[in-house]
């Protein structure tokens, strides 16, 4: 295993002899033993056993492998095999062929070699609320090998393109899945409940929160749904052997335990594991007996929730029991870390941000007789601060989008307050209507153009602001308000800002898009 200390000497080598197109040839030289024999030719694709499952893997050249090495996070982080990421990128221009043909043999054999299968743990503290002396507080991240981050990002484009396109996956799961986020997921819950209420609905909602979902994930289970989805043959061999036969250990202050078999679960911090998660749990929901629209889930949290008519002047009361425990309403439930009162507003949620605004403010100030001011203490707000309020802000802050709209309620106003408070220490920090505004902008355009993959399903937040199919420059036009609108909504939210620019309307491109949405935010009041 190459020690830290010796990957420090590589990159000080790479640093001192970047202009030596050699320099990386020795190190890897090193690395393997000085062999002096080149490593065999990759035979050529035709050559390999032919491949006759629906599902198939797509063999990677140099050029894959370079753009997928680049694409990565340039970490320091050290798996098992000692070298960080970093060093993959400062040297795929010459490593990209010798890794194709490493990724290559383990796709055509259905094998993954036991060296890419051993992993480091490091214990990750949950947070606030959890005891330091608990083991369950703490959330296992596996730092793997370089080139098993590689190895399965290969894989897992695959598997995504093959279940996209045979929408495999349930349309409302949002977790870990291309133009999908936290907040697609509230907008979605939050509008449907509102919906249903307007039209004169009883609304139940029930949540799940799985404890340790990814550690407790049953092999024997999640193999016979992969071959139910097409994956047969050599690439359902290759998936068994990723998932048994691995080794992992804990680093925790520089100690180092024994290497343990891993026998359940898919690791996390892995490239492919949460996707295979999503494959377990994809059929959750039917097993339960909701319709198929009335779920929304973002990987191991799921709400259900049930419709039915109003009982005016009577009193019902409904038992829930799960699993043989009786479930007992509440005033409040939080899904995705914001809560909601039993009318669905977000007042509760609202009061807390109010309440973390406020306290962080004051810490900005504090922070600001010992920092100078600019760039780095602006950074250092926008972490702390603004990173919070602008959380979630598109699916439930109301934005104002001219004069004429009712201000904003209590809460809000606070937030504005302690906002006020840290433009005492940094120059022009953005209104909460001005964060709210931006990100409503931003999942709008994602709404519109969101397609996960050739043939897949739609982001189903799309299906609330533009619920008629897209056409050809149909982009350029305004949409019309749904006849169930409540201002309340992302959908109204959503509809509002689509209508009002459009450069938005217009835009193509991801960059093009936040400039729009940078726009609106800016021109929105105060």
């Amino acid at each position: 295993m190459v020690k830290r200390d010796r990957v420090r000497t590589n990159i000080n080598k790479l640093h001192r002899e970047h202009n030596d197109p050699k320099v990386l040839w020795r190190l890897a030289n090193e690395a393997i033993g000085n062999s002096s024999s080149p490593l065999p030719a990759s035979p050529p694709l035709s050559s390999w056993p032919k491949l006759s499952a629906p599902f198939s893997f797509s063999f990677a050249g140099a050029g894959k492998i370079a753009r997928v090495v680049k694409g990565m996070k340039a970490t320091e982080a050290l798996g098992v095999d000692g070298i960080p990421v970093s060093v993959l990128k400062k040297g795929i221009e010459v490593l990209a062929g010798p890794i194709a043909h490493l990724v290559n043999r383990s796709l055509a054999s259905g094998t993954v070699p036991t060296a890419l299968k051993m992993s480091n743990v490091l214990p990750v503290f949950k947070g606030k609320g959890k005891s330091a002396t608990d083991p369950a507080s703490y959330r296992p991240i596996c730092i793997l090998p370089a080139l098993s981050k590689v190895l399965e990002t290969i894989v897992k484009s695959d598997l995504e393109d093959h279940l996209a396109k045979t929408e495999a996956l349930p349309n409302t799961q949002f977790g870990f899945r291309k133009s999908r986020s936290t907040t697609a997921a509230l907008a979605t819950a939050h509008a449907k409940w509102l919906e249903a209420e307007q039209r004169g609905k009883v609304v139940g909602v029930l949540g799940f929160d799985l404890s340790a979902a990814f550690d407790t994930v049953n092999q024997l289970q999640l193999l016979p749904k992969l071959e139910k989805l097409g994956i047969a043959g050599t690439q359902l061999k290759w998936f068994h052997s990723y998932l048994t036969g691995g080794y992992q250990r804990v680093v925790w202050n520089g100690t180092e335990s024994v290497f343990l078999p891993v026998e359940y679960g898919v690791r996390q911090g892995s490239i492919l594991g949460p996707y295979l998660y999503l494959v377990l749990v994809a059929d959750v929901t039917s097993c339960v007996g909701v319709g198929n629209e009335d779920n929304s889930g973002y990987a191991d949290d799921f709400f259900l929730w049930a419709v039915g008519d109003s009982l005016e002047g009577d009193v019902a009361v409904f038992t829930v029991n799960v699993g043989g425990v009786e479930v007992h309403p509440s005033d409040e439930i939080e899904f995705l870390g914001v809560k909601f009162d039993t009318g669905f507003t977000t007042a509760p949620h609202n009061i807390n941000v109010a309440k973390a605004a406020a306290k962080r403010a004051a810490l900005i100030s504090r922070l600001a007789v010992h920092l100078p001011r600019g760039k780095y203490l602006r950074q250092l707000a926008k972490g702390l601060m603004i990173g919070k309020i602008s959380y979630a802000a598109a699916a439930v802050t109301i934005p104002r989008f001219d004069s004429e709209c009712k201000g904003p309620n209590a809460a809000h106003r606070a937030v504005q307050v302690a906002i006020n408070d840290a433009a005492r220490s940094i120059s022009r920090p953005p209104s909460l209507n001005e964060v709210a505004a931006k990100a409503v902008a931003m999942e709008t355009w994602k709404c519109f153009y969101s397609n996960d993959g050739g043939g897949g399903a739609r982001n189903p937040v799309g299906d609330f602001v533009f619920p008629i199919p897209r056409r050809p420059m149909r982009s350029t036009t305004p949409v019309a308000y749904p006849l169930w609108r409540e201002t309340a909504t992302f959908a109204c939210h959503a509809i509002s800002v689509w209508n009002l620019s459009k450069a938005l309307r217009s835009a193509t491109t991801l960059h093009t898009a936040r400039t729009a949405a940078r726009a609106i935010g800016r021109s929105v009041p105060i």
